[in-house]
């Protein structure tokens, strides 16, 4: 496999990661209520990136469209994660994962 593609599967699966990880740990806060749209964005987000690993791995002629929209999704996400993370360490891991993500969901489609 290309070394890209490699980076970039790398950068999907962390974020799949970090997201399932983040809205986990969101369900385990005190005000859940509060953390409802991060636990939604955290699971598309999550979504879009293994489909998205899945069409990349497989050399799919649709890649570069999912890409497109993973690089979007991993964006809010990593907006709405940001408004937390400086009291809650998932969501700052998260938003971390998601603009690694972010960035190399555009490279790919760049090359």
């Amino acid at each position: 496999m290309h070394a890209q593609n490699q980076a970039l599967l790398d950068a999907l699966n962390a974020c799949i990661a970090a997201c399932e990880h983040c809205a986990s740990s969101c369900l385990q806060e005190e005000d859940v209520k509060m953390m409802a749209r991060c636990i939604s964005i955290d699971r598309d987000c999550a979504d879009i990136c293994a489909i998205t690993a899945r069409f990349v791995a497989r050399g799919s002629e649709h890649a570069a469209h999912l890409m497109k929209e993973c690089a979007e999704i991993c964006k809010a996400c990593g907006d709405e994660c940001e408004k937390h993370g400086a009291h809650m360490a998932h969501c700052k891991e998260c938003a971390e994962a998601c603009r690694r993500c972010e960035q190399a969901c555009r490279q790919g489609v760049a090359a």
